[in-house]
């Protein structure tokens, strides 16, 4: 381990600006699930179950808009690309107060649609901004931010309608969306290598070339698997809880599912080798699985950290492994596809694990998302084993990922 790449990392000024700007604009895209949930049920007077469809409308709207807005960073640049969202959710978020149930869910797509891709943008601009030999640490620091980001993010969500009302958290959530939005206008971080006066320009053909590859998808199933077992173990803590009627303990819980998936995240950017995604999957699935052993408060707290553990790892190497295996030219859409990944397979397993709950207890949501993510790593491992489906312009990547840390 060389934990010193974090002190090298966030010695370059304008990485550690891009990262305090990840921190606080990720805080409202983080509070706004939860707001708008207490809106429709609270203000619109709906049900849990309507509130889930508004949800499933933003996921949509995001997972249709992020790989398109990737593809406008890739031939637009990152201004021209952001730009129309800011426009968008500043009216968005206002409309939202106005609308009613039925007009809120189009408005929902619509947020979903404009969202602005702190994740994908942050990962392809430290993609080019940190040599290779540090993006895993960079990656790691972001998934580490990122952990912060969703501690403070409810929460503040939460004391914002309890002072303030819903709406009043809407019209919140939106002004610093756009705020957001703007810093990073303002930032303009690259998205594409310096190109030196004796390089060659780049080919406008290979913006139009496809990125997708056998490994490639093989990664985007990893990273919608990454999701169902943070779905499981979310919905299965909640459930748990609620059982064992400890439902104040939710955030002593939380806290340590956190605090690990962050522990995780430092330790993996401080190791000097790359880790298959495809076994760390693995290893996130199987230790999510008897997670609904714990019968207390307390050995349900012990049995997630493992879990958290090996969160922010995943979807670190997955995003690594994207940036190793596609073109720069391209590599904005395909951080946009692995955010999609990311919201289908939390939307596809989210009514499965939820009918587990529903039918053998809490320790279902558990079993079925830990077994979804151990199910597509094996498929993703036996798929890795046929030589067709091996990257072709590697000859074996595994050692060029572990020998640029050197």
């Amino acid at each position: 381990m060389a934990f010193s790449g974090y002190a090298q990392l966030l010695a370059d000024r304008s990485v550690r600006t891009l990262f305090i700007a990840a921190f606080f604009a990720r805080i409202p895209m983080m509070a706004a699930p939860l707001v708008l949930t207490l809106y429709v049920v609270d203000d619109l007077d709906g049900t849990y179950a309507q509130a889930g469809i508004v949800a499933a409308a933003t996921t949509v709207g995001a997972a249709i808009g992020s790989p398109w807005r990737g593809r406008l960073i890739d031939r637009l640049g990152l201004r021209r690309a952001i730009l129309p969202s800011i426009i968008a959710i500043g009216i968005l978020y206002p409309l939202a107060t106005l609308a009613t149930y039925v007009w809120l869910v189009p408005v929902a797509v619509l947020m979903g649609l404009f969202l602005i891709s702190i994740f994908s943008i942050v990962r392809l601009s430290l993609s080019v901004m940190v040599e290779e030999r540090q993006r895993r640490t960079a990656f790691s620091a972001d998934s580490i931010i990122a952990e912060a980001s969703f501690i403070v993010g409810p929460a503040a969500g939460v004391l914002l309608v309890t002072q303030a009302g819903a709406d009043a958290a809407l019209y919140a959530i939106g002004a610093c969306e756009v705020v957001a939005g703007l810093i990073f206008l303002r930032l303009d971080p690259p998205t594409r290598s310096a190109r030196t006066d004796d390089e060659p320009a780049p080919d406008p053909a290979a913006t139009k070339a496809p990125f997708v590859s056998a490994p490639v998808v093989f990664l985007f199933l990893i990273s919608g698997g990454t999701m169902a077992t943070l779905i499981g173990t979310d919905l299965g803590i909640v459930a748990e809880l609620r059982e064992l009627d400890k439902v104040g303990a939710i955030g002593f819980t939380y806290g340590l599912w956190g605090l690990s998936s962050l522990l995780g995240g430092l330790v993996y950017g401080s190791l000097n080798r790359s880790i298959r995604p495809t076994y760390l999957l693995l290893a996130l699935g199987l230790t999510t699985i008897p997670v609904g052993l714990g019968g207390e408060v307390w050995s349900l707290s012990l049995w997630v950290i493992p879990t958290g553990f090996l969160c922010a790892p995943t979807m670190t190497a997955a995003a690594e492994w994207i940036a190793k295996l596609v073109p720069e030219e391209r590599r904005g859409e395909a951080m946009g596809w692995q955010g999609t990944a990311f919201t289908i397979g939390g939307a596809a397993s989210s009514p499965v694990i939820g009918a587990a709950i529903d039918e053998v207890g809490a320790w279902g949501g558990f079993v079925v998302g830990g077994s979804i993510a151990t199910v597509i790593a094996l498929v993703c491992w036996g798929g890795q084993l046929i030589p067709a489906f091996r990257p072709s312009n590697y000859a074996s990547v595994d050692d060029e990922v572990g020998d640029s840390s050197r």
